[in-house]
């Protein structure tokens, strides 16, 4: 690949100066953003909740034999009232061996434990990235840089998720039964591991399955001995709390990318939006099988299966985009070679008014999640429409549509990675 005649070293040169620039902003924005976890007022602020702060504080429930407090709203409401004064809508609903972790995490200051996390997980994805499109990463974290932010300021999980995926692909392209450890570890976010799962599935890898039950069966015993079966009843109870939620339009639909978002904060009723979610998801699952048990190359199926993993649940926020990022180093040299300066500007903009909407909307609305007061917080968050799942579509459509030829030769058009296990096409 040609840059503007730069030789290969020096493409490469380039390469790093533009990571490692990135990188630096990147540690900049978490040391700002650990002060405000742990100290605002040393930077003139107020405490005001955010994702990292769940996290610790059902980390602290936890911690203290007060797990069950966690997976109920009131009582989670209480402890962020008790820890932090503040209050905001953020209720509990990880698996228990999630909780588990940030039990550990919690036994650590907020801001130390918020380091510790988004670095190693950053850290993590930004080398699962680079194992996939090598030279290419600087472009991948370009298309993917408001998830990138949205992610290291709130201290989300995305990168981790996003990251476990990714492993499992480069292990499962080059035929690893190791492949069966991220995806048992995917029992932190089921809901996105239903393209991973069913590629496990249809590719009959015994060893790569039974290697994931281990995993997940080990992870679910140790929160099991940690806190006994009381927790899964509150679990359960969290989950059914949250679909009332959900129903009630508490969330911040505009910052969510399902179907159900999108249609129910359009004005349709709860019921209909599920049911008009529940048919885009099983088109995506139908995909999901086509893309799983197709002969084209496996840079394509792995982005498929990265994008329409992304609209099977109706619950999924916009650090979760994370996914798209793995689906896109994948296959960014195909839509680089194929598209003129122009288009990809384009596709760039449209990938980051999607996946920055709803941190968009937050700002201007200043309200960023409702909190348990009722009929206003509702209004405020049904009165903005929740685009990032339609503009998605368009966005994945434009995609495929840009590297259709290549998908129908079958041929890399460039090296996909640096490393040469991964450009072999199967």
């Amino acid at each position: 690949m040609s840059h503007a005649g730069l030789s290969v070293p020096e493409q490469v040169a380039r390469s790093r100066v533009i990571l490692w620039a990135f990188v630096l902003v990147a540690l900049a924005l978490v040391a700002v953003s650990a002060v405000r976890f742990q100290a605002p007022e040393l930077l003139g602020q107020e405490k005001v909740l955010t994702d990292f702060d769940a996290f610790h504080i059902a980390g602290t429930l936890a911690g203290r034999g007060d797990v069950a407090d966690a997976y109920h709203a009131e009582t989670m409401r209480q402890a962020q009232l008790e820890l932090t004064g503040k209050v905001k809508l953020m209720p509990w609903t990880y698996p228990p061996p999630f909780t588990l972790f940030v039990d550990g995490l919690a036994r650590l200051p907020i801001g130390t434990a918020y380091v510790l996390f988004i670095l190693a997980s950053f850290g993590f994805y930004l080398a699962v990235l680079r194992r996939i499109a090598g030279e290419y990463l600087p472009g991948v974290l370009l298309f993917m840089m408001p998830t990138i932010l949205i992610s290291l300021r709130t201290g989300q999980n995305g990168f981790l998720v996003a990251g476990l995926i990714g492993a499992f692909l480069i292990a499962w392209r080059r035929q690893s039964p190791a492949a069966g450890l991220p995806l048992g570890l995917m029992i932190i976010k089921p809901h996105l591991a239903a393209g991973v799962g069913l590629l496990a599935l249809f590719g009959r890898r015994w060893s790569v399955l039974a290697i994931a039950a281990i995993v997940a069966a080990v992870a679910l015993g140790l929160a099991t001995f940690a806190y006994g079966f009381v927790v899964w009843d509150a679990f359960r109870f969290a989950v059914e709390e949250a679909g009332a939620f959900l129903s009630a339009g508490l969330y911040p639909l505009y910052r969510m990318n399902s179907v159900y978002a999108a249609l129910h904060a359009a004005g349709l009723p709860a019921g209909w939006a599920m049911a008009g979610h529940a048919l885009g998801a099983l088109t995506a699952l139908g995909l999901l099988v086509w893309a799983c048990t197709s002969t084209i190359a496996f840079r394509f199926r792995a982005a498929l299966i990265c994008a329409l993993s992304l609209f099977v649940s109706p619950y999924n926020y916009d650090y979760d985009l994370a996914i798209l990022g793995v689906g896109l180093a994948f296959i960014l040299p195909d839509l680089i070679a194929r598209q003129r300066l122009g288009e990809l500007a384009g596709l760039l903009a449209l990938c980051w008014l999607a996946s920055g909407y709803g941190v968009l909307i937050a700002a201007l609305t200043e309200t960023g999640a409702p909190n348990l007061a009722g009929g206003t917080a509702v209004a405020q968050t049904l009165s903005w429409p929740s685009l990032i799942g339609p503009l998605l579509i368009v966005l994945c459509w434009m995609i495929f549509k840009a590297v259709t030829p290549a998908v129908q030769n079958g041929r890399d058009c460039t090296a996909i990675s640096y490393d040469a296990s991964l450009t072999r096409t199967q």
